[in-house]
């Protein structure tokens, strides 16, 4: 035992004296914002297909949520008309009620319903999804505003 001792110091030794060497910090690399173009706006055409109004609550495979107000589902088709995809956001989309108060998506809703955050639409290709936003019950939905490309979409009936 005595004998195995000084190995044991001097391996502790031997460990403490070499040179400390730091890692160098991990690269991060940042993927910048998607911005939509002008470009984008001029290919992609947006139609509103119908308009649920007076939705009292949702549920989904994960949730169940009330509004503040009332939840009105817009199903819209998006349709790219170029020979390569382009992308777009839910959230580009705004709602305008009766008193001509602009309302975004209602994020509780859209990720109950499992709504993407970003779609890539391929060349030549249409999506339907569903706008979900919550507004006051003393109004309607007006009309559909498109805030990227400043564009304004009718709504049906």
């Amino acid at each position: 035992m005595r004998r195995l001792l000084p190995l044991l110091l001097l391996s502790l030794a031997a460990c403490g004296a070499e040179p400390a060497t730091t890692a160098p910090p991990p690269t991060t690399t940042t993927a910048a914002p998607y911005v939509r173009t002008p470009l984008d706006c001029s290919k992609l055409t947006v139609t509103a297909l119908t308009v649920e109004p007076g939705i009292g609550y949702i549920f989904g495979t994960h949730a169940e949520w009330l509004p503040k107000g009332q939840y009105i589902r817009i199903r819209v088709a998006i349709t790219n008309t170029d020979n390569t995809f382009h992308t777009t956001r839910p959230t580009d989309y705004q709602l305008d009620d009766a008193a001509d108060h602009p309302h975004q998506t209602s994020v509780d809703a859209m990720e109950i319903k499992r709504q993407p955050n970003e779609i890539t639409i391929g060349a030549g290709n249409r999506l339907e999804m569903d706008l979900w936003y919550d507004i006051p019950l003393d109004t309607t939905a007006k009309l559909l505003r498109d805030n990227t490309c400043t564009t304004t979409i009718p709504l049906p009936g």
